[in-house]
């Protein structure tokens, strides 16, 4: 059964947060959770920061608690795109062709932004070689499946 709070739009969280009735680490650990459940049949995100997240999310509970958060987004779960750069984690575009190199050293403006209000980076998620197809079929990370119908 997948944890609710995993549905919730950023607007809720920030309010169940300050309320205290909800934390940053019970989402976490329930989208982590709801990840680990569906993914093996979608194959939607392909690296998972699960220390990193849970991390974050711990220390963005002790924001919530002192009435501090850094922003909108603080506490609430992100996944990002394979082409977007998140330091720690590999960026290879989709393509078998990259699949090799090394993680980025730093995060893109985007991810940077994401950070600095709060936001925690879950991990990536899978896209076609390049962007380059409008399907969900990649040479590194096969075939991604749409969640409301898995024969699409």
């Amino acid at each position: 059964m997948t944890d609710e709070s995993c549905f919730l739009s950023a607007r809720e969280l920030a309010r169940q947060y300050r309320d205290g009735s909800l934390s940053p680490v019970e989402v976490a650990r329930a989208v982590l959770r709801h990840i680990d459940d569906i993914n093996p049949s979608l194959n939607a995100i392909y690296f998972i920061d699960a220390d990193g997240a849970l991390a974050a999310a711990h220390a963005s509970e002790k924001r919530w608690r002192r009435g501090a958060p850094k922003g909108l987004l603080d506490g609430v779960p992100v996944t990002l795109k394979d082409s977007i750069r998140v330091a720690g984690m590999p960026t290879p575009n989709g393509t078998g062709a990259l699949a090799g190199e090394a993680c980025e050293p730093r995060d893109s403006p985007v991810t940077a932004r994401l950070r600095e209000d709060g936001a925690i980076v879950l991990g990536k998620t899978t896209m076609p070689d390049f962007g380059m197809i409008a399907s969900g079929i990649s040479s590194l990370h096969g075939v991604t499946r749409n969640p409301w119908n898995l024969a699409c």
